[in-house]
């Protein structure tokens, strides 16, 4: 599943200035972004922040340093292999 954004809007700096509440609140609310420009020149972007995420390394980590029981440690294993095989093996886009 991906998620489709909305089409960026171009916006002209003075009327980010005068309006950047509302220009905000869409970006947050609506995760709508919009590319400033200056007289027709492109000054920046005005984008929805992401929130971190931790990549599998990360997790792998932080699970090696959780005090969970053997128990859990077995089904968690397990349900890791069970999802590894379900995986389909990556196709080379340039191939």
């Amino acid at each position: 599943m991906s998620l489709k954004l909305p089409a960026m809007k171009t916006l002209e700096a003075s009327e980010i200035a005068a309006q950047f509440a509302k220009f905000l609140e869409q970006v947050h609310s609506l995760h709508a972004s919009f590319r400033i420009v200056k007289k027709g020149v492109p000054y920046g972007y005005l984008v929805p922040a992401v929130e971190p995420k931790c990549d599998s390394h990360e997790l792998a980590d932080d699970l090696a340093d959780a005090d969970l029981p053997d128990e859990d440690r077995r089904v968690l294993s397990a349900a890791i292999r069970k999802g590894r095989k379900s995986l389909k093996p990556l196709k080379n886009p340039w191939g």
